[in-house]
């Protein structure tokens, strides 16, 4: 009769066929909800520019005398430029010979197709983080030109707040209640300076708290669906209806509302892949684009910061 063993055998000499998934799963984030949003326009030179003006304040009391006379100019503001320089976005990969040709796990079949996915999908989020974050540079040779970000190129309807005070922090109803006021502040510093606000981008820390603005109303539910949504993606203002879109490079201090038509992504150059010339047994591909977030007026932003 056979003699079962009592304890395991480990494989010590790895002849055991290991069980890996068929598939690579990737955690990093890939969502980047205003480079996705924008339309884009082609651009011709290492600065894009855009002609704002503005027209005279409504006038009540614009009456003409009879027979008065018609040669008095109006006065006259200068049409005003705005501006953003062209940033280069750059990734490359290096593949050996030996890497590409190898059996892989995970479904991968080219190291090289794998990789250049994975990056054209950095480089979007690398995008996204500058339209919001970004810190203007001219650059040098040594240094890269950067784009000036929504946070730092909003600067007219702009609104601050203590980082530590209650309006900011508070759990209370009295509290959430000055919070909604800031946000229809902002709505209404946009609307006063004749824009016309549809869409808010925040972090996790600021969507959390206007949906928190929902919990003082009373709900009817059904009891067998057992579903109670405490969220808010879209506030009907008194200045326009507006989508709450969450986007995680938005700084926790910041809420920032657009009018979405008049911004967009203009380019230089559209991300190309190429190949670079071969000095060794490896591939190497380098994916490059020029673009900047083009305002056609930083009016047509708005932000909170809390300081």
């Amino acid at each position: 009769m056979p003699t079962l063993a009592s304890t395991y055998q480990q494989d010590a000499n790895a002849t055991n066929k290991r069980d890996v998934g068929a598939l690579v799963t990737n955690s990093s984030p890939t969502d980047s909800p205003i480079f996705s949003l924008l339309n884009s326009n082609a651009a011709s030179g290492r600065v894009k520019e855009s002609v704002t003006d503005v027209n005279a304040a409504a006038n009540k009391d614009n009456a003409l005398a009879e027979g008065g006379s018609l040669t008095t100019p109006d006065s006259y503001v200068a049409r005003d430029i705005e501006s953003n320089v062209m940033q280069i976005f750059r990734k490359t990969i290096s593949v050996t010979g030996s890497q590409e040709t190898v059996a892989k796990y995970g479904g991968v079949t080219s190291e090289i197709s794998y990789m250049t996915k994975q990056k054209f999908i950095e480089l979007s989020t690398d995008v996204e983080q500058a339209f919001i974050q970004g810190s203007s540079a001219t650059g040098t040779t040594a240094t890269g030109r950067k784009l000036s970000g929504l946070v730092e190129k909003i600067t007219t309807n702009a609104l601050t707040i203590a980082l530590t005070s209650a309006t900011w922090t508070g759990t209370s109803d009295a509290n959430l209640a000055l919070y909604e006021d800031l946000f229809n502040d902002l709505l209404d510093t946009m609307w006063e300076t004749g824009q016309s606000p549809n869409t808010v981008f925040v972090g996790g820390a600021q969507k959390r708290r206007i949906s928190k603005l929902s919990t003082k109303v009373t709900r009817n539910i059904k009891a067998e669906e057992k579903t109670q949504i405490l969220s808010i993606n879209m506030y009907d203002s008194d200045f326009g209806v507006v989508n709450i879109i969450l986007d995680r490079y938005v700084p926790d201090a910041n809420i920032i509302a657009l009018a979405l038509d008049k911004w967009e992504t203009s380019y230089l150059r559209r991300f190309q892949k190429m190949e670079l010339a071969k000095t060794n047994d490896s591939t190497q591909i380098a994916i490059v684009g020029e673009l900047t977030l083009d305002g056609k007026t930083e009016k047509a932003g708005g932000k909170i910061t809390a300081l």
